[in-house]
């Protein structure tokens, strides 16, 4: 099962609600998950999913939560976990990216980077466990 790496700049801020900019809205907004090929590092500074090639097709990740967690002083966001289908063979996947998606890569915001072990793809189905303590969280 797998939680976060780390959280984006832009996704931290987007989540926050002291934000002035586009905010991201867990429970509305349509949040998806991609595969990236291990060849491509996503960072922290990362603003959109431009550059962030896509492995399969992206779920739209279901049974999205959030819950304040008064216990460690953070929010913590978590979805169900995303399969990808007969995902085509001759690449290797390196991360899952959840993000905000808005229309196309330019105006998606990368939230949640998960760096998974590399997986040589095979024509196969993909999931992806979220770690059962969430996907990620924000530290209050």
């Amino acid at each position: 099962r797998f939680m976060a790496s780390f959280i984006t700049n832009r996704g931290a801020r987007d989540l926050s609600v002291e934000t002035s900019g586009t905010q991201i809205d867990w429970s509305a907004d349509t949040i998806k998950a991609r595969l990236v090929p291990s060849s491509v590092t996503p960072t922290k500074d990362d603003t959109s999913m431009t550059g962030l090639t896509a492995i399969g097709t992206d779920p739209t990740l279901g049974s999205k939560t959030f819950t304040e967690d008064t216990t460690n002083d953070r929010i913590v966001y978590d979805a169900a976990d995303p399969t990808w289908t007969a995902v085509a063979g001759g690449s290797t996947v390196g991360w899952c990216v959840v993000y905000k998606f808005v229309t196309n890569d330019a105006g998606s915001t990368p939230i949640f980077v998960i760096d998974l072990t590399d997986t040589p793809t095979n024509g196969g189905d993909i999931t992806v466990q979220f770690a059962s303590t969430g996907i990620g969280y924000l530290q209050q």
